[in-house]
């Protein structure tokens, strides 16, 4: 054969069909095109999202347990806790909270007052009467006068009436009226000496002393109520026309609002039965 007649090597090897389908490239592990790559980049930004909601958190967290070194968040939020708390009914807990606040230094003046206060009461609601007693004299102490004082007034008289501790009741009510003399503070004390009267079977004394506030503050509520625990008090000593009539006096005299008592304690009478107790007021 003829060196023109010897087929071409490089030209049988290059030569390719007409009509012969396209062969698809070997992947080589780089890029498969933009569908790969928008997948990718989703990825990516759903995870730089989520670390950014994560480092977020974390920072929000730090700042409300630490306050950021500012003490003022940190008692808020002690004392937020503890109202939270109070409306679970998870009282000790509560105390617990305002205990911290308490034992803080340079907390504000304010905050201190709304802690013992929330603390006062909560002893108050459980019938610790020495515990609710000691609150309401430490938070007094700070006062130098004023509507706070005259209040703590009255919740350490009531505790102390509920513990039993009769005397010293009448005596801090008596020490409320002399130095809030003709106010509201001066009504609530001297019914309040009633009742400790009514509380201790003084009979006579707890009559006397509901006169002066029906005598002195007639036509309001506190005046009502007197009047009831007057009957009561007479009921007690036998005489129940005096009682009728000063139930009758509430029926005749008074707002329909203070008038429920009144009406059942006349309707028992009536049914020739003495009323048990005061339902509604005094308690």
């Amino acid at each position: 054969m003829s060196k023109s007649a010897k087929p071409s090597i490089k030209s049988s090897h290059r030569a390719k069909p007409e009509n012969a389908a396209p062969t698809t490239p070997k992947s080589d592990g780089m890029s498969r095109g933009p569908e790969v790559t928008l997948q990718a980049s989703r990825r990516f930004w759903l995870i730089t999202l989520g670390g950014v909601l994560l480092i977020l958190t974390l920072v929000q967290g730090y700042g409300y347990f630490t306050g950021w070194g500012d003490p003022h968040k940190v008692m808020q939020r002690y004392f937020k806790t503890a109202q939270r708390l109070t409306l679970a009914k998870r009282y000790n807990a509560a105390i617990s909270q305002y205990q911290k606040i308490l034992k803080k230094k340079n907390v504000s003046p304010s905050l201190i007052q709304q802690a013992l206060i929330g603390m006062g009461d909560l002893y108050y609601e459980q019938n610790q009467w020495s515990q609710a007693i000691a609150t309401y004299q430490r938070l007094r102490m700070q006062e130098s006068g004023g509507v706070i004082k005259a209040w703590t007034g009255l919740k350490i008289a009531e505790s102390r009436n509920k513990a039993g501790d009769w005397e010293a009741a009448l005596k801090t009510y008596a020490e409320i009226s002399q130095n809030h003399p003709k106010s509201d503070w001066d009504a609530e004390a001297r019914l309040g000496r009633g009742k400790v009267l009514e509380g201790a079977k003084r009979w006579k004394e707890a009559v006397a002393a509901y006169t002066d506030v029906i005598n002195d503050y007639t036509g309001g509520f506190l005046a009502a109520d007197a009047l009831v625990h007057q009957g009561n008090c007479y009921e007690k000593l036998g005489n129940q026309a005096a009682a009728r009539q000063a139930y009758k006096t509430v029926m005749d005299e008074y707002p329909p609002a203070m008038r429920d008592e009144a009406r059942r304690r006349l309707h028992r009478l009536d049914m020739g039965k003495n009323a048990s107790g005061i339902s509604q007021w005094g308690k």
